[in-house]
């Protein structure tokens, strides 16, 4: 059985249990996994009420070492919800 599979079979069910417990309890929940290297899964639970450290963390993971990606997801954020972040305003008027 390989890494992947046994993460499937034997990891994944747990942490899913795990994920649905602190849902239940309205709890935000990241489990971060790499199988292989540059290869992971994830598990989340999370509401819209989550903290920007939490999401943070989320974006990072999905992004998987692209960090256009999580900068991307940091920057549609700030869009949307506002931000104080000096780097974002120095970087807002910056042409590629």
């Amino acid at each position: 059985m390989n890494e992947e599979a046994f993460y499937d079979s034997e990891i994944s069910p747990k942490l899913m249990e795990l994920a649905k417990a602190c849902e239940a309890r309205g709890l935000p929940f990241l489990a971060v996994v790499e199988y292989k290297a540059n290869e992971i899964a994830l598990t989340q639970t999370y509401s819209s009420s989550a903290g920007i450290g939490f999401r943070l963390a989320l974006w990072a993971a999905g992004a998987n070492g692209n960090f256009d990606s999580l900068t991307m997801a940091v920057q549609r954020y700030a869009a949307a919800h506002g931000h104080n972040s000096v780097v974002l305003e120095l970087v807002k008027g910056a042409k590629p």
